[in-house]
């Protein structure tokens, strides 16, 4: 919990127990849709709204503490970004898998910076595939 706490410390927002509650069940690698998330927060918290969950999102990707990956479903899922990852995205059963970075990536950023002129704050990588190890496993 007090990795959360620095977390939002960091980003200049306060540790509200329902930024604490979203980032714990973010934490758990799920990548949930905004339903799964409610639901899952709805069961420790019956008084949370649906409403205080979109709002909570909202202002963590604002401050760049939560990322949103699109899928081929449509849903919008989310994760904390606490490092630079690659999100795998399988087109067949949906499952996302987060892929570290290798430095490759890295010098990529570098030339692309140096060529366009800018300083990227961050770069959010999703990768598609047909099959996926899970989807092979079934």
């Amino acid at each position: 919990m007090n990795d959360f706490i620095n977390l939002l410390k960091t980003k200049e927002l306060k540790a509200t127990p329902q930024r604490i509650s979203v980032l714990k069940e973010l934490d758990k690698k799920g990548h949930p849709t905004i339903d799964d998330l409610y639901n899952a927060l709805k069961k420790e918290n019956p008084s949370m709204s649906l409403a205080t969950v979109y709002k909570n999102l909202a202002t963590l990707k604002e401050k760049g503490v939560v990322i949103e990956v699109n899928t081929a479903e449509g849903k919008m899922r989310y994760d904390i970004y606490s490092k630079p990852h690659i999100h795998l995205v399988c087109q067949q059963c949906g499952s996302i898998e987060d892929v570290d970075y290798d430095q490759s990536l890295f010098e990529y950023q570098t030339i692309l910076e140096t060529n366009k002129h800018v300083k990227i704050d961050r770069m959010d990588v999703i990768a598609t595939v047909k099959e996926c190890s899970v989807c092979k496993k079934k």
